[in-house]
């Protein structure tokens, strides 16, 4: 499974868009809350700790890459593990991304349900975002990655509405500032797992990019913006609503559209929603795409063969994964491997992967 050559390489600044677009399209709706209930008012210090972890799986990760420049994730394995023990892991991961992308698609589909059409069928959602994937995913990485910049761009603005919750701040809500012990904040840590997945792909998208020079650098800007972003909405959260409410508001951001007023209209919220399909949409393009173009390896199947399958599946299953429980309960099983994800595999990759290189550098000298 070669890289294609006919595909035009893409420039390094766009994995800060896919990367920081990936991380925020779903969970900056309501991440805080389980954040909030884990470690408390410093539940800020958790996400600042957990981007210093992702910052050193992401520079691991970069570097294991650099000894494969034109390979990415799926034939790296298959060259250090073998043919099926190589099929296994890229299993994993093909599994992974598609349920990435399937928790992606009902939580927003959820949020749609709540604030725009209650009465829309599941089924009719999931089909049209199914054609827009379809779409996407076979426009190819060029297209993925143009939808995630422009979406990124259109989506900034979005900051600008931050200011309306500061006008009921309540700043004391924050202190005293490092209060929560370090069993908390592990705790708060492992619940802010699954908002800082989406780095991984820099695995998939490396063999891609013309100037790899600047992987490392654009990736980290992505990761430092996304903490950034992360903790901005988390202390708005903490100063805005009370503790016990905060704990009981599953859509935090969502919810202070509300309070936002325009003389010329009156409920925000219902744009704000619809506007967030704009970020939602590259991040479930991405992911799908790596997630079929790992079913070329393990299951011998053309990409657009494998695509038309995950739609498919997304549109049959569409009753089976829409209560706010279910959603959040795949959301934390994915946190748990994105735990793993981030302490241990990069690293034990890149070990593996200068190990093997340094061996085979030393049987050369002595042959």
């Amino acid at each position: 499974m070669k890289t294609n050559k006919r595909t035009k390489p893409l420039n390094a600044y766009v994995l800060f868009f896919i990367i920081s677009g990936t991380q925020l399209g779903d969970p900056a709706q309501s991440f805080q809350r389980n954040v909030y209930i884990a470690a408390g008012h410093d539940a800020w210090v958790c996400m600042i700790l957990n981007g210093l972890l992702v910052s050193a799986a992401l520079y691991a990760m970069v570097k294991t890459m650099g000894v494969y420049p034109e390979k990415d994730l799926y034939q790296i394995h298959q060259e250090l593990f073998g043919r099926w023990l190589g099929k296994l892991f890229n299993l994993a991961f093909v599994l992974y991304f598609f349920i990435f992308c399937f928790t992606v698609l009902h939580s927003y589909g959820e949020v749609v349900h709540t604030w725009l059409f209650p009465d829309m069928n599941s089924w009719l959602f999931n089909t049209l975002m199914s054609l827009l994937f379809l779409y996407g995913v076979t426009g190819g990485v060029q297209v993925i990655a143009g939808f995630a910049v422009v979406s990124f761009i259109l989506w900034l603005w979005v900051f600008l509405l931050y200011y309306f919750p500061w006008k009921y701040a309540q700043v004391d809500q924050l202190l005293p500032l490092f209060e929560t012990g370090p069993g908390q904040i592990v705790k708060g840590m492992r619940a802010a797992t699954y908002p800082m997945l989406g780095y991984e792909l820099v695995y998939f998208l490396y063999p891609f990019i013309r100037d790899k020079h600047n992987v490392q650098k654009y990736s980290q800007l992505a990761v430092a913006f996304t903490v950034f972003t992360y903790c901005t909405l988390l202390i708005n959260a903490i100063v805005f609503y009370a503790g016990e409410q905060l704990k009981h508001t599953v859509w935090a951001t969502y919810s202070w559209y509300k309070i936002a007023q325009f003389p010329f209209l009156e409920r925000f919220e219902i744009v704000g929603a619809a506007f967030w399909m704009i970020l939602v949409l590259p991040n479930n393009l991405v992911l799908l795409w790596a997630s079929t173009r790992g079913m070329r390896s393990v299951f011998k199947l053309k990409q657009k063969y494998a695509l038309y399958a995950c739609c498919l599946i997304f549109v049959l299953s569409s009753e089976l994964l829409f209560t706010h429980e279910d959603v959040e309960w795949v959301s934390n099983l994915l946190g748990e491997f994105g735990f793993f994800l981030v302490w241990l595999y990069p690293f034990a990759l890149l070990a593996l992967v200068r190990w093997k290189t340094g061996r085979a550098k030393k049987k050369g000298a002595e042959a």
